[in-house]
């Protein structure tokens, strides 16, 4: 992926404060007695429950929560222990596959998106990379609803996206997964991918305090419409 310059954060900030936001503010609580339960244990209910909680949109309860009305639905879901245990579960669930396939699946996925591997002897998630250098991904869901209707073209498409922190420092992305993934977007219909941000700002330091991410941050994409559209994350 190429580089690009590192942009001033002070034009950052105003440029976004005009921009298009849709917030979901969460409650820990809301998910924590799941969390004390073994995840090899989940309902389908409940996998479903815990990635929702992690999961934020331009689209709420049916109403697009970003005026003016946005050109691109984005759905954002933070991939982290958590949601990689539901994932895994739910596939496990959906697709009738045994206990050594959750223990493969999830040691799998926990090392290509988190800092997390399987301990297969104890079965105990512990942590892979102390440094937490491996990033911080998403799973995104991008779709063109512009109208009239337009396609969308950004030629070093994934270079206008950042994560950023309640201190307004941010990182880019850098490692784009999926179907088709090119450097540039080409959004006539959609485009599902898991991105990876750095875990660091542009002045080196870490992003944030925790390897797991309970904590408030925003994602920022520009170059989609004349306003950048912002998706945070808040916990109560």
């Amino acid at each position: 992926m190429k580089q690009i310059k590192i942009i001033l954060i002070l034009f950052f900030t105003a440029y976004f404060l005009s921009g298009c936001y849709a917030r979901k503010y969460v409650d820990r609580k809301s998910i924590s007695p799941l969390l004390k339960k073994n995840a090899s244990e989940w309902s389908l209910d409940e996998c479903d429950k815990i990635i929702d909680h992690y999961k934020s949109s331009t689209l709420v309860n049916g109403v697009l929560n970003s005026p003016p009305k946005t050109d691109v639905k984005i759905d954002v879901l933070l991939l982290n222990k958590n949601t990689i245990q539901a994932l895994v579960r739910k596939e496990i669930i959906e697709k009738r596959l045994d206990s050594e396939d959750y223990k493969n699946n999830l040691k799998i996925y926990l090392e290509e998106f988190t800092s997390f591997t399987l301990d297969t002897n104890s079965l105990k998630i512990i942590t892979a990379d102390t440094n937490f250098t491996s990033g911080i991904s998403f799973r995104l869901y991008l779709e063109n609803i512009t109208e009239p209707y337009r396609p969308i073209f950004l030629e070093d498409g994934y270079s206008y996206f950042f994560l950023e922190n309640t201190d307004a420092k941010f990182s880019r992305i850098i490692d784009v997964t999926g179907l088709y993934v090119e450097d540039y977007i080409q959004l006539d219909g959609y485009l599902n991918v898991v991105v990876t941000f750095s875990p660091f700002a542009s002045d080196g330091s870490m992003l944030f305090q925790t390897n797991n991410l309970d904590e408030d941050y925003k994602i920022i994409f520009n170059g989609l419409q004349k306003k950048p559209i912002i998706i945070e994350w808040k916990t109560k």
